[in-house]
Protein backbone atom coordinates (compact mmCIF):
# COMPACT_ATOMS: atom_id res chain seq x y z
CA UNK A 1 0.00 0.00 0.00
CA UNK A 2 1.27 3.16 -1.05
CA UNK A 3 1.54 5.99 2.04
CA UNK A 4 0.67 9.22 0.07
CA UNK A 5 -2.36 11.13 1.14
CA UNK A 6 -5.37 11.31 -0.88
CA UNK A 7 -7.25 14.18 -2.31
CA UNK A 8 -10.83 14.39 -2.31
CA UNK A 9 -10.46 15.68 -6.10
CA UNK A 10 -8.63 12.34 -6.81
CA UNK A 11 -11.50 10.76 -5.78
CA UNK A 12 -14.04 12.39 -7.75
CA UNK A 13 -12.03 12.13 -10.80
CA UNK A 14 -12.93 8.06 -11.06
CA UNK A 15 -14.94 7.59 -13.24
CA UNK A 16 -18.82 7.11 -12.23
CA UNK A 17 -17.96 7.38 -8.90
CA UNK A 18 -19.25 11.70 -8.94
CA UNK A 19 -22.70 10.23 -10.27
CA UNK A 20 -22.39 7.25 -7.06
CA UNK A 21 -21.93 9.75 -4.83
CA UNK A 22 -24.68 12.41 -5.72
CA UNK A 23 -27.50 10.00 -6.11
CA UNK A 24 -26.36 8.22 -2.92
CA UNK A 25 -26.66 11.82 -1.19
CA UNK A 26 -29.73 12.96 -2.50
CA UNK A 27 -31.50 9.44 -1.87
CA UNK A 28 -29.71 9.23 1.93
CA UNK A 29 -31.10 12.82 2.35
CA UNK A 30 -34.60 11.66 0.82
CA UNK A 31 -34.77 8.82 3.50
CA UNK A 32 -34.50 10.79 6.83
CA UNK A 33 -36.74 13.37 4.97
CA UNK A 34 -39.60 10.71 4.78
CA UNK A 35 -39.17 8.66 7.73
CA UNK A 36 -39.66 12.16 9.83
CA UNK A 37 -42.48 13.21 7.71
CA UNK A 38 -43.80 9.54 8.21
CA UNK A 39 -43.14 9.65 11.70
CA UNK A 40 -45.36 13.48 12.18
CA UNK A 41 -48.23 11.52 10.30
CA UNK A 42 -48.63 8.75 12.37
CA UNK A 43 -48.38 10.81 15.33
CA UNK A 44 -50.79 13.50 13.57
CA UNK A 45 -53.33 10.55 12.93
CA UNK A 46 -52.93 8.71 16.65
CA UNK A 47 -51.80 11.30 18.58
CA UNK A 48 -49.84 8.12 20.08
CA UNK A 49 -45.88 8.31 20.60
CA UNK A 50 -45.93 4.49 20.83
CA UNK A 51 -47.22 4.64 17.60
CA UNK A 52 -44.98 7.40 16.13
CA UNK A 53 -41.96 5.73 17.42
CA UNK A 54 -42.62 2.54 15.59
CA UNK A 55 -43.57 4.15 12.45
CA UNK A 56 -39.68 5.49 12.86
CA UNK A 57 -38.39 1.87 13.59
CA UNK A 58 -40.74 0.33 10.99
CA UNK A 59 -37.65 2.17 8.44
CA UNK A 60 -34.95 0.07 10.15
CA UNK A 61 -35.76 -3.08 11.88
CA UNK A 62 -36.92 -4.92 8.82
CA UNK A 63 -33.32 -4.31 7.44
CA UNK A 64 -31.91 -7.15 9.92
CA UNK A 65 -34.64 -9.33 7.62
CA UNK A 66 -33.77 -8.29 4.34
CA UNK A 67 -30.19 -8.28 5.19
CA UNK A 68 -29.91 -12.39 6.47
CA UNK A 69 -30.67 -13.40 2.61
CA UNK A 70 -30.64 -10.34 0.15
CA UNK A 71 -27.41 -8.97 -0.56
CA UNK A 72 -25.39 -12.03 -2.35
CA UNK A 73 -28.16 -11.45 -5.26
CA UNK A 74 -26.33 -7.85 -5.16
CA UNK A 75 -23.54 -9.44 -6.40
CA UNK A 76 -25.38 -10.77 -9.44
CA UNK A 77 -27.00 -7.78 -10.45
CA UNK A 78 -24.97 -4.82 -12.29
CA UNK A 79 -24.74 -1.76 -10.59
CA UNK A 80 -26.43 0.20 -13.12
CA UNK A 81 -29.75 -1.61 -13.14
CA UNK A 82 -29.79 -2.07 -9.14
CA UNK A 83 -29.41 1.19 -7.71
CA UNK A 84 -31.77 2.91 -9.92
CA UNK A 85 -34.46 0.44 -9.22
CA UNK A 86 -33.59 0.93 -5.55
CA UNK A 87 -34.18 4.37 -5.87
CA UNK A 88 -37.58 3.81 -7.45
CA UNK A 89 -38.48 1.20 -5.01
CA UNK A 90 -38.23 4.58 -2.24
CA UNK A 91 -40.06 6.97 -5.05
CA UNK A 92 -42.70 4.30 -4.42
CA UNK A 93 -42.84 4.28 -1.25
CA UNK A 94 -43.18 7.94 -0.64
CA UNK A 95 -45.33 8.19 -3.16
CA UNK A 96 -48.23 5.74 -1.67
CA UNK A 97 -47.63 7.40 1.59
CA UNK A 98 -48.03 10.96 0.67
CA UNK A 99 -50.91 9.55 -0.90
CA UNK A 100 -53.08 9.18 2.62
CA UNK A 101 -55.47 6.24 1.13
CA UNK A 102 -53.09 3.61 2.99
CA UNK A 103 -54.10 4.31 6.20
CA UNK A 104 -51.99 3.23 9.39
CA UNK A 105 -51.81 -0.24 8.72
CA UNK A 106 -51.08 -0.15 5.06
CA UNK A 107 -48.61 2.53 5.45
CA UNK A 108 -46.30 0.81 7.82
CA UNK A 109 -46.44 -2.22 5.57
CA UNK A 110 -45.06 -0.41 2.73
CA UNK A 111 -41.88 1.27 4.57
CA UNK A 112 -41.41 -2.18 6.26
CA UNK A 113 -41.14 -3.62 2.50
CA UNK A 114 -38.89 -0.93 1.66
CA UNK A 115 -36.94 -1.56 4.28
CA UNK A 116 -36.45 -5.55 3.73
CA UNK A 117 -35.11 -4.33 0.57
CA UNK A 118 -32.78 -1.80 1.53
CA UNK A 119 -30.04 -4.11 2.19
CA UNK A 120 -29.78 -4.93 -1.23
CA UNK A 121 -29.09 -2.02 -2.47
CA UNK A 122 -26.90 -0.94 0.37
CA UNK A 123 -25.02 -3.77 -0.62
CA UNK A 124 -24.83 -2.95 -4.52
CA UNK A 125 -23.89 0.62 -3.32
CA UNK A 126 -20.86 -0.57 -0.94
CA UNK A 127 -19.78 -3.48 -3.67
CA UNK A 128 -19.81 -0.89 -6.29
CA UNK A 129 -17.41 1.89 -4.17
CA UNK A 130 -14.92 -0.69 -3.65
CA UNK A 131 -14.29 -1.66 -7.42
CA UNK A 132 -14.48 2.30 -8.87
CA UNK A 133 -11.67 3.20 -6.16
CA UNK A 134 -8.49 1.11 -4.76
CA UNK A 135 -5.97 1.67 -2.49
CA UNK A 136 -6.29 4.79 -0.10
CA UNK A 137 -8.34 6.61 -2.60
CA UNK A 138 -11.10 3.69 -1.58
CA UNK A 139 -10.98 4.39 2.25
CA UNK A 140 -11.44 8.33 1.57
CA UNK A 141 -14.13 7.66 -0.54
CA UNK A 142 -15.94 5.47 1.96
CA UNK A 143 -15.42 7.81 4.23
CA UNK A 144 -17.20 10.53 2.24
CA UNK A 145 -20.08 8.14 2.44
CA UNK A 146 -20.17 8.10 6.39
CA UNK A 147 -19.82 12.00 6.45
CA UNK A 148 -22.28 12.28 3.88
CA UNK A 149 -24.52 10.02 5.87
CA UNK A 150 -24.94 12.52 9.09
CA UNK A 151 -25.01 15.42 6.53
CA UNK A 152 -27.71 13.78 4.93
CA UNK A 153 -29.48 13.04 8.12
CA UNK A 154 -29.33 17.04 9.22
CA UNK A 155 -30.07 18.34 6.11
CA UNK A 156 -33.06 16.11 5.75
CA UNK A 157 -34.65 17.16 9.33
CA UNK A 158 -33.97 20.64 8.48
CA UNK A 159 -35.77 20.39 5.42
CA UNK A 160 -38.35 18.08 6.80
CA UNK A 161 -39.02 20.62 9.92
CA UNK A 162 -39.55 23.42 7.41
CA UNK A 163 -41.08 22.12 5.04
CA UNK A 164 -44.02 20.19 7.80
CA UNK A 165 -44.36 23.40 9.37
CA UNK A 166 -45.44 25.30 6.31
CA UNK A 167 -47.21 22.46 4.50
CA UNK A 168 -47.70 19.23 6.68
CA UNK A 169 -46.35 15.58 6.20
CA UNK A 170 -47.56 15.11 2.50
CA UNK A 171 -45.86 17.65 0.86
CA UNK A 172 -42.71 16.60 2.46
CA UNK A 173 -43.56 13.10 1.76
CA UNK A 174 -43.58 14.41 -1.87
CA UNK A 175 -40.74 16.24 -2.00
CA UNK A 176 -39.09 13.04 -0.49
CA UNK A 177 -40.34 11.26 -3.70
CA UNK A 178 -38.97 13.69 -6.09
CA UNK A 179 -35.76 13.36 -4.89
CA UNK A 180 -35.66 9.95 -5.33
CA UNK A 181 -36.42 10.64 -8.53
CA UNK A 182 -33.57 12.58 -9.27
CA UNK A 183 -31.41 9.98 -7.52
CA UNK A 184 -32.48 7.35 -10.07
CA UNK A 185 -31.84 9.63 -13.27
CA UNK A 186 -28.41 10.03 -11.37
CA UNK A 187 -27.16 6.62 -10.97
CA UNK A 188 -29.40 5.24 -14.59
CA UNK A 189 -27.01 8.21 -16.33
CA UNK A 190 -23.72 8.62 -14.62
CA UNK A 191 -22.61 5.21 -13.63
CA UNK A 192 -20.63 2.56 -15.50
CA UNK A 193 -21.34 -0.62 -16.86
CA UNK A 194 -19.57 -2.87 -15.27
CA UNK A 195 -20.50 -6.58 -15.38
CA UNK A 196 -20.80 -8.75 -12.97
CA UNK A 197 -17.40 -10.21 -11.34
CA UNK A 198 -18.45 -13.72 -10.96
CA UNK A 199 -21.21 -15.81 -10.34
CA UNK A 200 -20.75 -19.59 -9.46
CA UNK A 201 -24.29 -20.84 -9.57
CA UNK A 202 -26.58 -20.73 -12.52
CA UNK A 203 -29.24 -19.83 -10.22
CA UNK A 204 -29.52 -17.25 -7.14
CA UNK A 205 -31.50 -18.85 -3.68
CA UNK A 206 -32.06 -16.83 -0.99
CA UNK A 207 -29.70 -19.09 1.01
CA UNK A 208 -26.77 -17.88 -0.94
CA UNK A 209 -26.41 -15.20 1.26
CA UNK A 210 -26.24 -17.12 4.03
CA UNK A 211 -23.99 -19.55 2.76
CA UNK A 212 -21.27 -16.24 1.38
CA UNK A 213 -21.69 -15.50 5.35
CA UNK A 214 -20.14 -18.53 6.27
CA UNK A 215 -17.63 -18.66 3.84
CA UNK A 216 -16.56 -15.04 5.15
CA UNK A 217 -17.09 -15.64 9.05
CA UNK A 218 -14.09 -18.32 7.94
CA UNK A 219 -11.74 -15.81 7.22
CA UNK A 220 -10.08 -14.78 10.59
CA UNK A 221 -9.33 -11.78 9.99
CA UNK A 222 -12.71 -10.73 8.31
CA UNK A 223 -14.02 -11.86 11.57
CA UNK A 224 -11.86 -10.05 13.87
CA UNK A 225 -12.64 -6.91 11.56
CA UNK A 226 -16.43 -7.17 11.95
CA UNK A 227 -16.28 -7.41 15.53
CA UNK A 228 -14.17 -4.34 16.11
CA UNK A 229 -16.94 -2.71 13.90
CA UNK A 230 -19.63 -4.17 15.62
CA UNK A 231 -19.14 -4.23 19.11
CA UNK A 232 -17.86 -0.76 20.40
CA UNK A 233 -20.11 1.05 17.63
CA UNK A 234 -22.97 -1.16 19.29
CA UNK A 235 -22.16 -0.01 23.07
CA UNK A 236 -21.50 3.73 22.18
CA UNK A 237 -25.17 3.51 20.61
CA UNK A 238 -26.61 2.75 23.87
CA UNK A 239 -24.70 5.59 25.62
CA UNK A 240 -25.84 7.86 22.85
CA UNK A 241 -29.63 6.54 23.44
CA UNK A 242 -29.33 8.26 26.76
CA UNK A 243 -29.06 11.15 25.90
CA UNK A 244 -32.68 12.72 25.61
CA UNK A 245 -32.51 11.06 29.46
CA UNK A 246 -29.79 12.58 30.38
CA UNK A 247 -30.56 15.78 29.46
CA UNK A 248 -34.70 16.18 31.07
CA UNK A 249 -33.18 14.36 34.25
CA UNK A 250 -30.94 17.73 34.35
CA UNK A 251 -33.59 19.45 33.36
CA UNK A 252 -31.85 20.75 30.42
CA UNK A 253 -33.82 23.19 28.13
CA UNK A 254 -34.65 22.76 24.92
CA UNK A 255 -31.40 23.98 22.93
CA UNK A 256 -29.35 22.19 25.74
CA UNK A 257 -31.09 19.02 24.77
CA UNK A 258 -30.88 19.36 21.13
CA UNK A 259 -26.99 19.88 21.56
CA UNK A 260 -26.68 16.83 23.46
CA UNK A 261 -28.32 14.88 20.45
CA UNK A 262 -26.29 17.17 18.14
CA UNK A 263 -22.50 16.36 19.58
CA UNK A 264 -22.09 12.46 18.25
CA UNK A 265 -22.70 13.06 14.96
CA UNK A 266 -20.50 16.35 14.99
CA UNK A 267 -18.21 14.39 16.64
CA UNK A 268 -18.02 11.08 14.42
CA UNK A 269 -18.31 13.58 11.79
CA UNK A 270 -14.97 15.75 12.58
CA UNK A 271 -13.20 12.74 13.09
CA UNK A 272 -14.03 11.07 10.30
CA UNK A 273 -13.07 14.46 8.00
CA UNK A 274 -9.84 15.19 10.08
CA UNK A 275 -8.44 11.08 10.00
CA UNK A 276 -9.78 10.33 6.77
CA UNK A 277 -8.59 13.47 5.00
CA UNK A 278 -5.36 14.94 6.93
CA UNK A 279 -3.77 11.34 7.83
CA UNK A 280 -1.45 9.23 6.21
CA UNK A 281 -2.88 5.51 5.53
CA UNK A 282 0.31 4.28 7.53
CA UNK A 283 -0.83 7.11 10.47
CA UNK A 284 -4.62 5.94 10.39
CA UNK A 285 -3.75 2.22 10.77
CA UNK A 286 -1.61 3.55 14.13
CA UNK A 287 -4.52 5.56 15.10
CA UNK A 288 -7.13 2.82 15.61
CA UNK A 289 -6.32 1.56 18.78
CA UNK A 290 -5.54 5.19 20.29
CA UNK A 291 -9.39 5.97 18.93
CA UNK A 292 -10.76 3.06 20.08
CA UNK A 293 -9.67 4.07 23.19
CA UNK A 294 -11.04 7.79 22.97
CA UNK A 295 -14.75 6.29 22.27
CA UNK A 296 -14.44 4.43 26.27
CA UNK A 297 -12.83 6.74 27.64
CA UNK A 298 -14.43 9.90 26.62
CA UNK A 299 -18.06 7.90 28.28
CA UNK A 300 -16.19 7.50 31.79
CA UNK A 301 -16.68 11.14 32.94
CA UNK A 302 -20.52 10.81 32.43
CA UNK A 303 -20.37 8.38 35.53
CA UNK A 304 -19.97 11.59 37.67
CA UNK A 305 -23.56 13.66 35.93
CA UNK A 306 -21.66 16.81 34.71
CA UNK A 307 -24.00 19.10 33.71
CA UNK A 308 -25.70 19.46 30.06
CA UNK A 309 -22.93 20.95 28.55
CA UNK A 310 -19.94 19.14 29.81
CA UNK A 311 -21.45 16.33 28.87
CA UNK A 312 -22.08 17.35 25.07
CA UNK A 313 -18.81 17.94 25.17
CA UNK A 314 -17.41 14.74 26.37
CA UNK A 315 -19.90 12.74 23.62
CA UNK A 316 -18.58 14.90 21.00
CA UNK A 317 -14.89 14.02 22.03
CA UNK A 318 -15.78 10.16 22.23
CA UNK A 319 -17.67 10.31 18.92
CA UNK A 320 -14.18 11.11 17.47
CA UNK A 321 -13.13 8.30 18.10
CA UNK A 322 -15.35 6.69 16.16
CA UNK A 323 -13.22 7.16 12.78
CA UNK A 324 -11.04 4.29 14.22
CA UNK A 325 -12.84 2.15 11.43
CA UNK A 326 -10.97 4.04 9.09
CA UNK A 327 -7.60 2.24 9.54
CA UNK A 328 -9.08 -1.41 8.41
CA UNK A 329 -11.27 -0.73 5.65
CA UNK A 330 -9.01 -1.27 3.25
CA UNK A 331 -8.06 -4.72 4.78
CA UNK A 332 -11.20 -5.53 4.68
CA UNK A 333 -12.05 -4.53 1.29
CA UNK A 334 -8.84 -6.54 0.14
CA UNK A 335 -9.80 -9.52 2.39
CA UNK A 336 -13.28 -9.90 0.76
CA UNK A 337 -13.60 -13.54 -2.14
CA UNK A 338 -13.68 -11.81 -4.88
CA UNK A 339 -17.42 -12.06 -6.39
CA UNK A 340 -18.38 -11.54 -2.97
CA UNK A 341 -17.91 -8.30 -1.77
CA UNK A 342 -21.29 -7.45 -2.03
CA UNK A 343 -22.33 -10.58 0.92
CA UNK A 344 -19.23 -9.48 2.53
CA UNK A 345 -20.25 -5.47 3.05
CA UNK A 346 -24.34 -6.80 3.74
CA UNK A 347 -22.95 -8.88 6.39
CA UNK A 348 -20.96 -5.68 7.68
CA UNK A 349 -24.86 -4.08 7.51
CA UNK A 350 -26.58 -6.41 9.43
CA UNK A 351 -24.08 -6.89 12.65
CA UNK A 352 -23.90 -3.07 12.70
CA UNK A 353 -27.93 -2.41 12.62
CA UNK A 354 -28.27 -5.56 14.84
CA UNK A 355 -25.38 -3.62 17.24
CA UNK A 356 -27.09 -0.63 17.13
CA UNK A 357 -30.25 -2.21 18.30
CA UNK A 358 -29.32 -3.96 20.76
CA UNK A 359 -26.98 -1.62 22.20
CA UNK A 360 -29.56 0.79 23.90
CA UNK A 361 -32.29 -2.42 24.78
CA UNK A 362 -28.82 -2.95 27.10
CA UNK A 363 -28.15 0.68 27.98
CA UNK A 364 -31.84 1.52 28.68
CA UNK A 365 -31.99 -1.20 31.69
CA UNK A 366 -28.37 0.13 33.37
CA UNK A 367 -30.05 3.66 33.05
CA UNK A 368 -33.16 3.19 35.04
CA UNK A 369 -30.44 0.92 37.45
CA UNK A 370 -27.80 3.24 37.75
CA UNK A 371 -28.66 6.23 36.91
CA UNK A 372 -27.83 7.59 33.48
CA UNK A 373 -24.83 9.12 33.74
CA UNK A 374 -23.66 6.02 35.35
CA UNK A 375 -25.01 4.32 32.65
CA UNK A 376 -23.38 6.32 29.78
CA UNK A 377 -20.17 5.66 31.72
CA UNK A 378 -20.68 1.64 31.93
CA UNK A 379 -21.37 1.36 28.56
CA UNK A 380 -17.57 3.26 28.20
CA UNK A 381 -16.04 0.89 30.52
CA UNK A 382 -17.45 -1.86 28.08
CA UNK A 383 -15.78 -0.08 24.93
CA UNK A 384 -12.69 -0.51 26.54
CA UNK A 385 -13.00 -4.44 28.01
CA UNK A 386 -14.27 -4.48 23.64
CA UNK A 387 -10.53 -2.55 22.84
CA UNK A 388 -8.73 -5.19 25.00
CA UNK A 389 -10.22 -8.19 23.57
CA UNK A 390 -9.78 -6.73 20.18
CA UNK A 391 -6.25 -5.15 20.23
CA UNK A 392 -4.43 -8.02 18.33
CA UNK A 393 -7.41 -6.95 15.22
CA UNK A 394 -6.77 -3.09 16.09
CA UNK A 395 -3.33 -3.26 15.60
CA UNK A 396 -2.91 -5.44 12.13
CA UNK A 397 -2.23 -8.96 13.69
CA UNK A 398 -3.06 -11.80 11.38
CA UNK A 399 -3.78 -9.58 8.18
CA UNK A 400 -2.22 -12.17 6.35
CA UNK A 401 -4.60 -14.74 6.55
CA UNK A 402 -6.03 -16.26 3.27
CA UNK A 403 -9.37 -15.03 1.47
CA UNK A 404 -12.35 -16.96 2.00
CA UNK A 405 -14.19 -18.63 -0.97
CA UNK A 406 -17.58 -17.55 -1.96
CA UNK A 407 -20.08 -20.74 -1.45
CA UNK A 408 -17.33 -22.67 0.31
Amino acid sequence: MTDTRTTYRSVFASRGYPALYGGTALNMTASSLQVLAFSVAVYDSTRSPAWSSIAFAAGFLPQVIGGAVLPSLADRVPARLLLPVGAVVRLVSAALLASGALGLGGGLAVVAVAAVLQPLFGAGQSALVSRLLDGDRYVLGRSLFTVTSMVAQLVGIAVGGATLQALGPAPALLIAAGMQLVSAVVFAVGLPSLPVVRVDRPRWHPAETLHGYRAVLRVPVLRGLLLLWWTPLGLFVGAESLAVAYAGALRADGWTTALLIGATPAGALLGEVLVGRLCLPSTRERLVLPLLLLVGVGLLPLALTPPPLVAAALLLVAAVGLAYELGRQQVFRDALPVGGEAVGFGLLGVGMMTGQGVGPLLAGPLGSALGVGPAMAVCGLLVLGSAVLLRRVAVGAGDREPAATVGA
